[in-house]
């Protein structure tokens, strides 16, 4: 059975049974896994186990902070045409006709998905992609880091 020792995420109490009983750091940072046992019985006591996880569990955390909210969001997870992470372009067919804008797309505070559109014909390929990646730096600025 496995239990999260409370105030230090990453961090856990497991009863294997046979195998024994440990303490185990389970953490990904910036694509590296850590994962460590302090197991206990016999000379070492759960007390000094558990001490000796949380030592190392601070000092993990300490040399690799988990990632912000601001920083998952600027991942850019597929390739797109501008290269940042939430602005693409689009072309759509509308009454016969081809229509290109610039699109800027993010998730306000309440989980809501939000975009803005800057037309290719009003404003022209380089200002309405400029427009696009402002609109998404200031919607993330105003978020923060939540």
């Amino acid at each position: 059975m496995k239990r999260v020792v409370t105030g230090f995420p990453g961090l856990y109490r497991e009863d294997n049974g046979p195998e024994g009983t440990r303490f185990r750091i389970l953490l990904a940072r910036e694509k590296k896994s850590f994962q460590e046992y302090f197991y206990f019985g016999g000379k070492v006591t759960e007390k000094e186990a558990r001490a000796s996880a949380i030592q190392r569990w601070r000092v993990i955390t300490s040399a690799h902070p988990p990632m912000t909210k601001r920083r998952f969001r600027e991942i850019l997870r597929k390739p797109n045409d501008s290269g940042i992470a939430g602005v693409t372009k689009i072309v759509t067919k509308v009454k016969g006709g081809e229509y290109e804008f610039w699109k800027a797309t993010w998730t306000n505070i309440k989980g809501k998905r939000t975009s803005q559109q800057f037309s290719v014909n009003k404003f022209g390929e380089k200002k309405a992609k400029r427009m696009a990646i402002v609109a998404r730096r200031e919607a993330l600025d105003e978020l923060g880091d939540r």
